[in-house]
């Protein structure tokens, strides 16, 4: 295995990371998180040899694919007029904020 490919992935990840902090515009938003986990797919299954480098990169690749379909489907305007799915999204909305905590969410 060539040291050059996995220096090229690590920098090309920590460059998509750099991009994505300093973001000031919605397509640098945009590009670098993709600059960033295409290298993360990459170094996932570097050892090729390895079986659990293998299925690692292939559960990665699925759950990106599938992250995808969920957000093309979620686009689809017929899906809208359905209040399943909106109370599906306001749903997934409250637990991501809950997740991320951007307000406390108790009394200091």
């Amino acid at each position: 295995m060539a040291i050059t490919e996995f220096l090229l992935f690590i920098l090309t990840a920590t460059i998509g990371g750099m991009f994505l902090w300093g973001a000031n515009d919605l397509i640098t938003i945009f590009v670098a998180p993709e600059c960033f986990s295409l290298c993360s797919y990459l170094l996932s299954g570097y050892t090729k040899k390895d079986v659990r480098s293998n299925e690692a990169t292939m559960k990665y690749l699925l759950m990106e694919i599938e992250l995808q379909e969920i957000v093309n489907g979620l686009i689809n305007t017929q899906m809208y007029n359905s209040p399943g799915i909106s109370i599906a999204l306001i749903v997934i909305t409250v637990g991501i904020g809950f997740k991320l905590s951007p307000a406390p969410s108790h009394q200091v």
